[in-house]
């Protein structure tokens, strides 16, 4: 089916996830699958304009709204305490989620299995222009995540094995998924915690700004761009010596934000404060 309008998959016991799809490249019969989980605050919205750009690059791209964002089903009081746990129940059932809607969407749209394993490491950015010479002729699923929705990426696909997931759906999904693209990850994907000396700037951590006011400041921090001192502009990316410590993270937001061309439309159907304070309680 092809169509950038909201869809809605309903999983087993009611789950919903919502999603668009720029379909299959006309006539093409190995095409790339590419499925994006959207980061904190950030909804799938932010992405809508790489469908434009799908097929010339014989790609098929799936945009998903995570669960608690627009069209998908909240969590319930009890996964919101799991998640503040930090129950690894919480995550499993999220992944498994994500392995039901992967296993839904490629038996209906007929997906193309994998017939080529790896893509090339590309360095720095997701460049789907670089992607498009080695797509012809793959088929299968590629995941990307962006920022908090990594975490979810690592989760699906790290676990040696999920109890939630059934051999049978391990099984197909393997015939599959031959790709996973971090895209600027955020350090609690990886379990990590920030040193004790880190002078980087963290708005949810501002005790100056009021719990109504994070989700702004979130959305200008996030969407702020300039090049840090390290910023190495003939590799064009930060050299792979460079730590938290050499970076320019003091600023709550730069001169220029990328919020700041969207239209009041935009804004709103683009960002979501409080699926983003629940994603917080981590």
């Amino acid at each position: 089916m092809s169509s950038t309008q909201i869809q809605t998959y309903t999983l087993s016991e009611g789950i919903e996830l919502s999603f668009t799809d720029s379909g299959a490249p006309p006539n093409a019969a190995n095409y790339v699958t590419v499925l994006f989980l959207h980061g904190g605050m950030f909804n799938a919205y932010q992405f809508h304009k790489i469908h434009s750009h799908a097929h010339s690059l014989n790609l098929r791209t799936v945009i998903l709204h995570r669960r608690d964002y627009e069209g998908s089903t909240p969590y319930s009081t009890d996964e919101l305490e799991e998640l503040e746990r930090g129950s690894v129940v919480f995550w499993e059932r999220l992944s498994a989620q994500i392995a039901e809607f992967l296993e839904i969407f490629i038996t209906r749209e007929k997906i193309p299995k994998l017939t080529r394993q790896k893509l090339p490491f590309l360095q720095d950015r997701l460049q789907l222009q670089s992607m498009r010479a080695y797509s012809e002729g793959v088929g299968g699923v590629a995941i990307f995540g962006w920022s908090a929705g990594c975490s979810t990426v690592l989760s699906f696909l790290g676990a040696s094995h999920n109890p939630m997931i059934s051999q049978q759906s391990y099984k197909l999904l393997e015939e599959y998924i031959g790709n996973c693209i971090l895209y600027d990850p955020t350090y609690l994907c990886f379990g990590y915690t920030l040193p004790s000396d880190n002078r980087n700037y963290i708005p949810w951590a501002d005790p100056t700004v009021a719990p109504e006011d994070i989700p702004r400041a979130v959305s200008e921090w996030v969407s702020s761009y300039y090049d840090h001192p390290c910023y190495d502009p003939i590799s064009g990316s930060l050299p792979v010596t460079a730590t938290i410590h050499d970076l320019d993270g003091i600023r709550t937001k730069s001169d220029e934000i990328t919020i700041s061309s969207w239209t009041d439309e935009e804004l709103v159907k683009g960002i979501e404060g409080i699926p983003a304070k629940n994603e917080m309680l981590v």
